[in-house]
Order: C-alpha cells, then structure tokens, then sequence
C-alpha cells in the first residue's frame, strides 16, 4: 500500500506499522516513569537516621539521576553497611534482596562506566579518521617512483608496523619529556591521540597501497592513453574503485582500534577499562567487568553494522 505525503509516495508495510507502534509505546512508558519518579530529595529522606549518625565523618552517598529513575546510596565507609532506595513509577523502594544488590550497584556505575566509553569512542573515531588522511599520503610515496619518497613512506610504514602500540604510547607520553621538558604533552588525551593516529596510518597505508595495486594495471595505461595525469588517474579512476575493496579491511582497523583503546588506562586516561579497574579496585568486585565487556560488544556491534551497510552501499555495482 503507498500513502501519499507532500507528492511523495512511501511504502506502509505491516512490519514499518509494528516497529512505529512499539517505539510509540516505548517513548509513552518513558515519558510516563519520568514525570512521576520521585524527587531526589524524597528518595534521599528514605535513608535512615541511624545509618548517617553512627557513620559520622565516614559516611558517603550516592545520589543518580537516570531520567526514568532516581536512587540514592548511603554508605558507612567504615563497616561497609549500606542502604540503598530507588524512586521509580511514583514510589520509593528499598534495594535490600540478595539478587537486587547487583543491578543496584550496576545502576550506579553506570555514569563512569559510559563516561569512559565516550572517552573510548571519541578516541577511536578521531584518531582513524586523521590516521587515514595520513595512510593516504604514506600509501602513494611508498608505491611512488620517487626514492625521495618512498623510502621515508616506507620506512615510517616498517617502524610503526614493527613496534608494540603500547611502547609507542608509553614513548610519546613519558619518553619525550626525557628528551627535552619542552616535548611534554600534559594531555593524556591528545598523548594517546598522536600515537593511535601514527599508528593506525601506518596499517591503513598499507591497506590502501594493496588495494590500490590490485586494480589492473591496464587501466594505468588506458588513463595515460586519454591523456590523464597521475593525480587524475589516482583520484578519478583508482581510488574510488580502491574504497570497495578498502572497506572491510578498513572497518577491521577500526575495531581493532576501539579494542586496543583499552591500553589508554595505562596512563591514566578515564577509558572505559580504566572506568572499570577504578571501579573494581574500589568496591572489591569483578562484577563491573561484565557491563563493561558488554558495553564493548554493543559499541563494537554499532560500528559492525554501520560498516556493513557502507559495504553494501559501495559494492551495489561491484
């Protein structure tokens, strides 16, 4: 069936009016719990009086506001007694089942769990993104006839190539002050960022330099026939059918990558592994490492599924 909207026809299938309905019922549930979940200060009125005055000096809260829901954590940091209560749905309920302690301490590592998976992401995609702009004049000085070139393009690939990431890392950020105070990189950020962009430009100039000599050599010589320049035939005809053939190995850099994010705790930066090592250290439990690796799998499927839709897209004609 088509409906018609503004001279535009579009197709109303029964599984387009399933997914619709179900997104309607989803916001509505949403905005609903969110316009009646107690107040911050009617969930932290529920802590008992005992818990805060036989704590003292040591005791500690929590407050989290999760948009569906508020709860709040009193803590005596002392014997480790706590209590914990959830506003949800216009009501303030007490955590205290043996079953419902995880998912309440899951609740509320939850913000430094997805703070560390921003940092995560942002580096990931910054740092690929440039790294390719680089690969790019790496890859065409290694495959050019000029020595001049080709052999610093070459001998950057070999280095970066041959050495850990992670002693790039530790190079970058504490080997450099060593050299000259001047060299120092204070951002733990941007130390990261400089070393996964020079090393994720040495790998994909190395994949682009493959895909670029896989295409046949007759039409190099069919361009020069036409009277087409270098920089024409690599911009006009080689590249865009090399970016086909480029994008999987390309989308395996990147996941790569985002995995390999996790050596940035090794100098302090608030990654999702160092969110989840300060977490664990801190409450003495491993069971942070199971949203943590299942936050992972979610940014990791993401990605997979956006990079298989570009896949398809560029091998529509393949």
């Amino acid at each position: 069936m088509l409906k018609k909207i503004k001279g535009w026809f579009y197709p109303v299938t029964k599984k387009l009016i399933i997914i619709l309905a179900v997104v309607a019922v989803v916001l509505s549930s949403v905005i609903i719990l969110a316009a009646t979940k107690p107040s911050i200060n009617t969930v932290d009125s529920r802590i008992s009086t005992e818990l805060k005055e036989s704590s003292g000096k040591m005791y500690a809260q929590a407050t989290l506001d999760f948009g569906i829901f508020n709860a709040v954590r009193g803590q005596n940091v002392k014997n480790g007694k706590t209590e914990t209560y959830i506003g949800i749905a216009g009501d303030t309920k007490k955590v205290d089942d043996i079953w419902a302690e995880p998912f309440a301490d899951i609740v509320f590592w939850m913000p430094q769990l997805l703070d560390g998976a921003g940092t995560t992401i942002k580096l990931t995609i910054t740092s690929v993104t440039v790294g390719i702009f680089l690969s790019i004049f790496l890859a065409l000085g290694k495959i050019s006839k000029f020595a001049v070139l080709r052999w610093p393009c070459s001998a950057y690939i070999f280095f970066f190539r041959g050495t850990p990431l992670l002693m790039q890392l530790f190079f970058i950020y504490f080997g450099l002050p060593l050299i000259n105070p001047a060299m120092a990189i204070q951002d733990r950020f941007l130390a990261a960022f400089i070393a996964f962009t020079l090393n994720t430009a040495a790998y994909v100039a190395e994949i682009i330099r493959a895909g670029i000599q896989s295409i046949s050599k007759g039409q190099f010589e069919a361009s020069k026939a036409l009277g087409l320049s270098y920089a024409q035939t690599m911009s006009i005809i080689i590249i865009p059918q090399s970016i086909r053939r480029l994008l999987p190995p390309v989308a395996n850099e990147f996941i790569m990558v985002l995995k390999d994010a996790s050596l940035v705790s090794m100098i302090a930066l608030s990654d999702l592994t160092h969110a989840t090592r300060t977490i664990s250290n801190s409450s003495s439990t491993v069971l942070v490492y199971i949203p943590a690796m299942i936050i992972y799998l979610i940014i990791t499927a993401v990605f997979n599924y956006i990079f298989n839709k570009l896949e398809k897209r560029f091998s529509v004609y393949e």
